[in-house]
């Protein structure tokens, strides 16, 4: 495991024109960060080139918001629950009007998914 921890720093100077040609390059690949690009080209690795479908792209920028938000929903409606379960009869209420709000929020972001799912089927259909 120790092998495969990256600590140590290798820093090249360029030009500006150099980098811009480096940053051109690594756009039009499938990497996710420039050092992962670098570090491929420099162990002589194959680099995989970007497919022009770019609405997987959106797809999976949509969908990694989606995620992100739905599991700050359900951490918050986790804490809720252990709220209402861990109050007393007076406290029900106020937690109860969170759930409310909470629900809400799923709600929206629910119909937010089935607008990005049709969307998403329309231009699928569309091409």
């Amino acid at each position: 495991m120790e092998e495969n921890k990256r600590n140590k720093w290798l820093h090249v100077r360029l030009t500006s024109k150099e980098y811009e040609l480096i940053q051109n390059a690594f756009g039009q690949t499938v990497q996710d960060s420039l050092s992962d690009y670098a570090r491929k080209l420099l162990l002589k690795k194959p680099v995989i080139g970007r497919y022009k479908d770019t609405g997987m792209q959106e797809l999976l920028a949509q969908l990694t918001a989606l995620r992100r938000d739905l599991h700050g929903i359900a951490t918050n409606y986790n804490q809720l629950a252990k709220k209402i379960n861990s109050s007393a009869g007076n406290e029900v209420g106020i937690h109860l009007s969170q759930g409310k709000k909470l629900q809400q929020e799923i709600e929206i972001s629910l119909e937010s998914v089935n607008r990005f799912i049709d969307q998403t089927a329309e231009k699928w259909l569309r091409s």
